[in-house]
This record gives C-alpha cells, sequence and structure tokens, in this order.
C-alpha cells in the first residue's frame, strides 16, 4: 500500500493551530494523509504514462481529496484548506481537472512528503534472492500491507464473511497464486527494461491482486459494476481488464469458452427475418456471403484481408496485423463510421473515428476499406443495422426513449441502439450457457464479456448440447462456442535450481576423483 511520510514540522504547527482535544491534530492529520495514499493508490492502478512517472506525477481529484481529508478545530476547517493557507502543503497542484468532464488534476508531493510503497517488484533484487522462502516473503511483501490494500479496496467487505453473503454486489475468482508469482518473476525483468509502459502497468496489477489474494486465501473479489447497456463491469482491477497473459497467471489451467465471433453471429441471426420481409429466398449465405464467410471460415476471410491490407510492410508481425483487422472489423460491426477526418467536439476536445484509432497508417487503411470482400462485409453489416434499427421502431419503440441512446445532439443514435440490443443478447446467451454448463457440475471461475472460464474442458459433448440449447433458445442457428485450453505460468523453484547445480557439482566431482585414482 502506498506509503506517505511528512515533516514532523507539519503536525507540530497543525498541534499548535489546534491543541485542544488532545491528539485532534494528530488524528486529522492522519486522516487526510490516509486520503492522499488512497488517491495515489488508485492513480497508480488506473495506469500512469512514462512522462508522469518520470515527473512523479499523479492524476488524483482534488475535490475528492478536499473532501475526504476531514476537517479540524471549532469552525470545522477542512485540513486540506489550512495546510494550503498556511504552506504546509502536502501535494501541489501541477495542472487543473475538471470534476464535471471527469478529468483529474495532476499534482506532485510537495517538500514536505515522501513516498513509499508503490508495489513494484525489481528483477535486480529478485536476482539476489537465495531461497524459496525468500522469494515468497519478498512477493508476497508485509502482512500489514496487504492488510491495508485489501481495506481500501474492500472497505465493506470482512475477510470472516461468506461469499453468499455478498454475492448481489461481488464476483469472485480463485487465484492460482504460485502461477502468479512465476508470471511477477518473468515480468519484473520485462518491466525494468520497459518501465513506464504496459508492462510496468500489468506488474502493478498483479502485485495489486497477489496482495488481495494473501489476505482471502487465494480468491480475488470483484465490485459488480451493471451497465445500463446490459453488461456486467466490476470497478478497478478485474479479469476483465487485465492484460490476457497477466489473466492466464491468474487463474492458472483452465479452459475459455469463448462466443464465436459474437456480435456478428448475433446480427446473423435476423439475416433471414430481413430477407423474408424483403420478398428474398431466406439464404443467408447467398446475400450474405462476406458475413458468412467471416463467420464459418475466419482465418481465411482475416489473412486474405491482412495480406491486401498491409501488403510489404513487415515492420509489423503477422499476429499483430491479425489484431488490427479484427478489431476494425468488431469496430464496423458496432456501427463504426467509415470517416477519413476526425473532429472536435462541444468541450473542444479533437476525436479521431474508430478505425482511424486502429488502422492510423492512412494508405493501410484505404487499402482496408478499399478490399473488395471488406466492402460487401460493410455493406451487408449495415444492411443488418439498418434492418435492426427499423424493428426496434416497430417492435420496441419505447427504447429509443432512453437517454443513454442519445447523440450529444440529443438525436437517436443508430451505432448505440445496436450496442443495446446486442449487449443484453450477448448477457442473455451467456447466461443460457452457465445454466445448461451448471446441470453438469460446471462451475464458472470467471466472466469476461462474451467468454466463460472454467477450471476444467466441457467435452465435446456437453459443448455441442449447450451450443443446440442456445441456438434453440434464442432461435439463433449462429450461435458456436470457441474452446481454448489456458496454461498457468509453471512456479520457479530457486531450491531445486541450487540443488541441482549442487548434484552437477557433485557428479563432476566424483567423475574427477575416478579419473585421478586410474
Amino acid at each position: 500500500m502506498i506509503k506517505l511520510t511528512v515533516d514532523p514540522q507539519v503536525l507540530i504547527s497543525l498541534q499548535q493551530a489546534f491543541p485542544t482535544p488532545v491528539n485532534s491534530a494528530f488524528r486529522a492529520l492522519n486522516k487526510y494523509l490516509a486520503a492522499i495514499e488512497g488517491l495515489i493508490f488508485n492513480a497508480i492502478q488506473r495506469g500512469i504514462t512514462p512522462e508522469q512517472r518520470k515527473l512523479k506525477i499523479f492524476a488524483i481529484s482534488l475535490h475528492g481529496l478536499a473532501n475526504r481529508g476531514g476537517r479540524i478545530g471549532p469552525d470545522k476547517t477542512r485540513l486540506h484548506k489550512w495546510l494550503k493557507e498556511n504552506k504546509l502543503e502536502i501535494v501541489q497542484k501541477v495542472e487543473n481537472g475538471d470534476k464535471f468532464r471527469g478529468e483529474y488534476s495532476l499534482v506532485k508531493l510537495s517538500k514536505l512528503a515522501s513516498i513509499s510503497g508503490q508495489l513494484t517488484v525489481s528483477a535486480k533484487q529478485i536476482d539476489e534472492i537465495k531461497s524459496d522462502r525468500e522469494l515468497d516473503r519478498y512477493l508476497t511483501g508485509d502482512e500489514s500491507d496487504n492488510a491495508a490494500v485489501f481495506k481500501h479496496l474492500y472497505p465493506e467487505l470482512d475477510t470472516t464473511q461468506s461469499q453468499e453473503s455478498v454475492l448481489d454486489q461481488f464476483d469472485f475468482a480463485p487465484i492460482d497464486v504460485e502461477s502468479l508469482k512465476a508470471f511477477i518473476v518473468w515480468l519484473s525483468d520485462r518491466a525494468d527494461v520497459a518501465a513506464g509502459d504496459k508492462l510496468a502497468q500489468s506488474l502493478i496489477h498483479a502485485k495489486t491482486i497477489l496482495a488481495v489474494a494473501s489476505v482471502t486465501g487465494g480468491i480475488y473479489p470483484q465490485r459488480r459494476k451493471p451497465s445500463p447497456f446490459g453488461r456486467i463491469y466490476y470497478e478497478g482491477v478485474s479479469v476483465q481488464n487485465v492484460h490476457k497473459e497477466l489473466r492466464r497467471a491468474m487463474l492458472g489451467n483452465c479452459w475459455e469458452y469463448d462466443m464465436r465471433s459474437s456480435v456478428v453471429s448475433w446480427k446473423m441471426g435476423f439475416a433471414r427475418r430481413l430477407l423474408k420481409g424483403a420478398g428474398l429466398t431466406p439464404d443467408a449465405h447467398q446475400h450474405f456471403p462476406a458475413t458468412s464467410l467471416y463467420l464459418e471460415d475466419k482465418a481465411d476471410f482475416m489473412s486474405t484481408v491482412r495480406y491486401f491490407t498491409f501488403e510489404g510492410n513487415v515492420s509489423l508481425t503477422p499476429e499483430f496485423q491479425l489484431g488490427l483487422i479484427k478489431q476494425a472489423l468488431t469496430a464496423i460491426s458496432f456501427g463504426a463510421k467509415i470517416l477519413a477526418k476526425g473532429w472536435t467536439d462541444s468541450t473542444g476536445n479533437w476525436h479521431n473515428p474508430a478505425l482511424a484509432e486502429i488502422l492510423q497508417n492512412s494508405l493501410e487503411r484505404d487499402r482496408f476499406l478499399s478490399d473488395p470482400t471488406v466492402k460487401a462485409f460493410i455493406a451487408e453489416q449495415k444492411a443488418l443495422d439498418q434492418f435492426l434499427f427499423e424493428l426496434v421502431k416497430i417492435e420496441a419503440p419505447q427504447l429509443l426513449d432512453l437517454e443513454i441512446l442519445n447523440t450529444q445532439s440529443g438525436r437517436v443514435s443508430k451505432s448505440k441502439t445496436i450496442s443495446y440490443l446486442y449487449q443484453h443478447a450477448e448477457t442473455q446467451a451467456i447466461d443460457i450457457v452457465l445454466h445448461y454448463a451448471g446441470q453438469h457440475g460446471h462451475k464458472p471461475i470467471a466472466r469476461v464479456h462474451d467468454a466463460i472460464f472454467f477450471r476444467n474442458r466441457l467435452g465435446v459433448d456437453l459443448k455441442s448440447e449447450i451450443e443446440y440449447c442456445l441456438q434453440q433458445h434464442t432461435g439463433n442457428p449462429f450461435w458456436y462456442l470457441t474452446p481454448k485450453q489456458i496454461k498457468r505460468y509453471n512456479p520457479i523453484s530457486i531450491d531445486a535450481a541450487v540443488e541441482e547445480r549442487m548434484h552437477l557439482q557433485r557428479i563432476a566431482e566424483e567423475e574427477r576423483l575416478a579419473i585421478n585414482y586410474f
């Protein structure tokens, strides 16, 4: 947990100004420091840019600090205000934020304060460790610090509570602690080399999860945050927002079942209805060939598009290029506009269109959008989007009154409406999968939107049965599950490595003695 140490003069001045009641100054300062520690901890969890890390700047809410920092004296003066007026500031403002726009202020610690305990791990220190017990102590950290992290993240939870008593607020993920420790050791060397980037952030997240798991006995609570669009999100660090390698480390050996091309599969479930209404033969393959190819032979679809989009580009790996193509197609599926230029919003902030953010090279973006297969895919998605939007007007017009589906100008957004419908359908589909899997003794260990993680493999027969039930319940023949085996990070044993080295030395010594004897 973050720990601040301040110059003794701060407390002395506070005691002189507020001598009574006894210890009131001490308690008030401790409360104020705890508020700063919590806000800085949250800032580090959200992520710090390389520049902020270098300059030791944190993004926090000064308004929140003033409110949470407490009051002191008979006039109930805000301690934050008093410290500023008496030139005893603990934090100094570098750049103003805007609470109405959700922007944090940038602050740095004054010369009166120093910070420690930022959940960092050093590869150099790990290299100097000589035993498994010492490594375990180093990675797990101090018990009181871990307890402080747990109390800060979950003030409403008690480690003695049963999970069942708070299931309406939390989901619980079982943590493979040894796998997570091995991941931290593996990542620490890379994060030391590239400090300030996503590796360093993953290291902080991993240490946070390990700190909590050490308090709870290997369980990581995730505070539920339902979205009005239909999905379940979680506050703070969770299986949903960490890097997939950290997710692999924290969950350990398990099986991931992903809804195959879920948003496209969902929309194709309406294709026959669209064709029937248009008086056409209800053959989705005939009228939606690009989308059908995407669903039935995605590897061929993606590799062809990648080849024509990135022709001659060897600076990006094929895997990374495929990732960009996947992001671009997903954005199109959610109604991303095919715009070449960005725009300025009402607050003066510049925004790039989604495709320009994903495919930042304009030549590659143009080649992507000019590809005949992509052009056909875009046209088919537009047709399905328009049909769904018109269907809402006829069958569920009340949805169009929802404020969350409006643009900033107050008009109903087609893309937001499609997202709203899809996310509710996605949640319903996942619930159906969980229901039938549960009937066969398979309990999920994690859930990430359109993917579910089980400890054990469902098996071919059960998977097929669940897919059939899912298709029957939803009337959508395009729903399928894609299984993927996840393997834990293998724990590292310093003791075993030392023993092996000593064993080899003993063998070498015996061979030397034998040669000398003869």
